[in-house]
């Protein structure tokens, strides 16, 4: 018991780690990673998905950024030229040691279903995998879309959803959905 009560305490810490590409961009009260993960539970949960087992799905998006209780939210270089943080396989390689830490707290079964839904994840080769990096990249893109409405940054927020940001969706549904969200042809 003293165990899982480590694993919520280091949960709890994702409610307040603010999402690094809207701090960066000067968002004032940016989402927090939990936030992000709400969100793209929900979207999981309620967007058409054939072919997709929608509860594998919500629980790939729950636990796709938890790593970010230890290790935070990281910007990769190859995902922002103007300020990332890190090459991306450095990244991967602190949130894999991240993991390993968190799920250390856990039964091992149940540390065993989120390592093999978080690896799923990271390799966006299954239908659900793809499904929630869709998602992922959707639920960022309409954020800042709101945030840039709202007059809430500092620096540009465009880029997240021009066509190379579109580009990096793969279902034309979702892409779809986000353009007719953002207005956008």
């Amino acid at each position: 018991m003293e165990r899982f009560k480590e694993f919520l305490g280091a949960m709890e810490k994702i409610k307040h780690i603010k999402r690094s590409g809207w701090v960066e961009r000067g968002v004032k009260n940016a989402e927090s990673t939990a936030d992000h993960i709400f969100m793209m539970a929900l979207m999981c949960m309620t967007l058409p998905a054939e072919g997709i087992d929608r509860a594998k799905a919500i629980k790939m998006a729950l636990v796709h950024d938890i790593a970010e209780a230890k290790v935070g939210d990281i910007i990769t270089t190859e995902a922002w030229q103007g300020g990332g943080h890190m090459p991306k396989a450095e990244k991967e390689k602190k949130e894999r040691e991240g993991m390993k830490e968190l799920l250390s707290t856990l039964p091992k079964e149940t540390a065993k279903e989120i390592r093999e839904l978080w690896e799923e994840f990271m390799e966006h080769k299954t239908p659900e995998a793809v499904f929630v990096s869709d998602i992922d990249i959707a639920e960022r893109m309409i954020q800042a879309y709101r945030y840039h409405k709202a007059g809430n940054f500092e620096k540009p927020l465009e880029g997240f959803w021009d066509d190379n940001a579109m580009s990096n969706i793969k279902s034309e549904k979702i892409k779809t959905l986000v353009k007719n969200i953002i207005g956008i042809q």
